[in-house]
């Protein structure tokens, strides 16, 4: 099934309407031929459709014959593969190199080559330093870049590692408001390494730590990722040693060290090079805080003002083209190649015409974009319907009730959807922050009941509708839809396997049904929605690995004794919590299990 004719199967199984398309300004008589095969539609265009069905690129894409001829999150399970794998990925893509002459099918091939010699013990000398001066040349980065960078970690001298870094820091900019959750795993690894290598040795500290737990205090990252808060502590905790304050941050590090082998989490886990933190702080506190401190006499890390990063939501599509095709060295014969004549080439550059989705295609082979690259242009660019909600922990309390009216109107004069979910889920943040005893309170039984009219209006849902339908099925007493929920969300685990995301998003935070079940007793529901989360982790190889799910999971066996036993004993849920806490200088994630927690000690005779 090719984009077009997904997009009509999304449209059908959403039940939109024509009419609703034809309100953005594509006409009906455009989109018929679109999905025909008779014409094609520009990129501004496939925005609107997107945002109309509310459904990302990547999800229209991951079941659509273009998946074949684009690259797709095409490492995702680089370190699970064997020998014979990497080598036939490997001969795939010479193949296809051959063929097409496409630059990037040449640095795939190359991976994979690395790959397969080191599953094989052989020299890997020849593919590092291939790979190296592909990414040596580049001043940014897209994901495929960020990928092959993160590859490339464990065979980097010190000294390389920290001239690419400067870029990696950079290229992060621009997916500061909408991060794929593979970015985030990219972004710890990375940088967790960076600390390891900045305390190595005193020359290097002197050189290289300032400027790394900088870089790792300013990026952005999602709240539900606790690798990422944790990597943000420690570096905050050693900001505070090199500053002077030796004491405070000693006191500070044994709290969080303590908190850390109490739940048998003593170092970032998808990051082999940060052996310990403890070994980290002995290696940090080995040398005295002037020692650390950069000097005048050290040279800055090459390439650190050289650009300010591409902003993806301030320009047009074709403008970003050009910029990213200077930043990354790329000539005009490959976009040739790739399908793109000269002349649209430069008419796109200048903004003079707009792309169309055969060019955005083409575009994407020659500059080694990522669909979720596009995905990011897409979902933060400044006509985006929904761009706000990206920007949504910009927004006090306050301003979010002014959106949520704002939306509310939005919505009745254009009927678009997108409105809907925004307002939807802007309702949801406020109510958790202002309403007492929020998950019994009335308030989100009427927001539960305004999900679910919503969400029983698709036959299918994406994204956009996965995280509405965590709210609303904590008041359904309707067994029937509880299980259509579960199934739907268990579909998702389709999308975690394609997109290779490091955890589910819907699954692995605090699961409504589940609670509320337990909650009410009711122990057959209790048992077949755990039983189905269990397995869906436990079919998830590759998720166990990560500390979110570690501690999600201990804590649905905490509750589910709970449930089991009759009787709560506070103290160990509690401290629990509150280790959790100190490891990653969050309470964000855990309000929700406070909150659950004082509910059941009043549901439930505390031992």
């Amino acid at each position: 099934m090719q984009l077009r004719e997904k997009i009509n199967e999304v449209r059908q199984a959403k039940r939109v309407p024509i009419e609703r398309i034809v309100r953005t300004g594509i006409s009906k008589n455009k989109y018929y031929r679109f999905i025909s095969g008779e014409s094609s539609i520009s990129i501004g265009e496939l925005q609107k459709l997107i945002e109309v069905l509310t459904v990302s690129l990547s999800e229209l894409i991951a079941d659509s014959d273009e998946r074949d001829r684009l690259i797709f999150n095409d490492f995702g399970d680089y370190l699970d593969l064997t020998a014979m794998a990497y080598k036939q990925r490997a001969k795939e893509n010479a193949r296809r190199y051959m063929q097409t002459n496409l630059t990037v099918y040449y640095i795939i091939a190359m991976v994979y080559e690395l790959g397969a010699a080191h599953k094989n013990d052989e020299d890997v000398k020849e593919y590092v330093d291939e790979l190296y001066d592909q990414l040596k040349r580049q001043r940014f980065f897209t994901i495929l870049e960020l990928q092959i960078y993160r590859i490339l970690v464990p065979y980097l001298s010190v000294t390389r590692f920290f001239k690419l870094y400067p870029v990696f820091t950079l290229s992060l900019k621009t997916y500061e408001t909408y991060n794929p959750a593979d970015v985030i795993e990219l972004i710890v690894k990375i940088n967790a390494t960076a600390m390891s290598y900045a305390v190595s040795t005193q020359a290097r500290a002197r050189k290289y730590l300032d400027f790394v737990l900088t870089q790792i205090s300013n990026v952005s990252g999602r709240p539900f990722a606790g690798e990422f808060s944790i990597m943000k502590r420690l570096s905050g905790i050693s900001r505070l040693y090199l500053m002077g304050n030796v004491s405070t941050a000693n006191r500070e590090f044994d709290s969080f060290f303590g908190a850390a082998k109490r739940l048998q989490m003593e170092k970032l886990y998808i990051s082999p090079n940060l052996k310990s933190f403890d070994t980290y702080w002995k290696k940090l506190t080995s040398y005295s805080p002037d020692l650390l401190q950069s000097s005048d006499k050290d040279k800055p890390l090459v390439g650190v003002s050289e650009f300010d990063g591409v902003s993806f939501s301030e320009v047009p599509m074709g403008p970003a083209f050009e910029y990213i095709m200077k930043l990354k060295k790329l000539v005009v014969h490959e976009f040739e190649i790739a399908g793109m004549s000269h002349s649209k080439i430069y008419r796109v550059r200048k903004n003079l015409a707009d792309f169309d989705v055969n060019d955005l295609f083409a575009a994407m082979m020659a500059a080694r974009l990522d669909v979720r690259d596009v995905d990011v242009y897409l979902a933060t660019n400044t006509n985006a319907y929904g761009r706000s909600r990206f920007g949504m922990r910009y927004l006090s309390l306050d301003e979010l009730k002014v959106a949520i009216k704002d939306y509310e109107k939005l919505y009745q004069e254009t009927q678009l959807d997108i409105y809907k979910e925004i307002s939807l889920e802007f309702k949801g943040i406020v109510l958790k922050n202002t309403v007492p005893n929020w998950l019994l309170s009335d308030e989100l039984a009427q927001l539960s009941q305004e999900v679910t009219a919503h969400l029983s209006r698709f036959d299918i849902w994406h994204e956009a509708q996965h995280r509405l339908a965590g709210l609303p099925m904590l008041h359904q007493p309707d067994t029937e839809l509880i299980k259509r929920w579960m199934a739907q969300v268990l579909s998702f685990s389709h999308h975690l396997e394609t997109f290779r995301y490091p955890y589910n998003p819907i699954l692995i935070n605090y699961n409504s049904p589940l609670i509320q079940a337990i909650l009410v007793k009711d122990t057959v529901r209790v048992e077949a929605i755990y039983a189905r989360l269990s397995s869906v982790y436990e079919n998830t190889p590759a998720m166990h690995k990560y500390f979110n799910y570690r501690w999600h999971m201990k804590l649905n066996e905490e509750f589910m004794k709970i449930f089991r036993d009759g009787f709560i004993v506070p103290m160990t849920i509690e401290n629990f919590l509150h280790d959790l806490e100190t490891l990653t200088g969050n309470q964000k994630f855990i309000v929700p299990y406070r909150e659950m927690l004082n509910m059941l000690k009043k549901s439930y005779p505390m031992y």
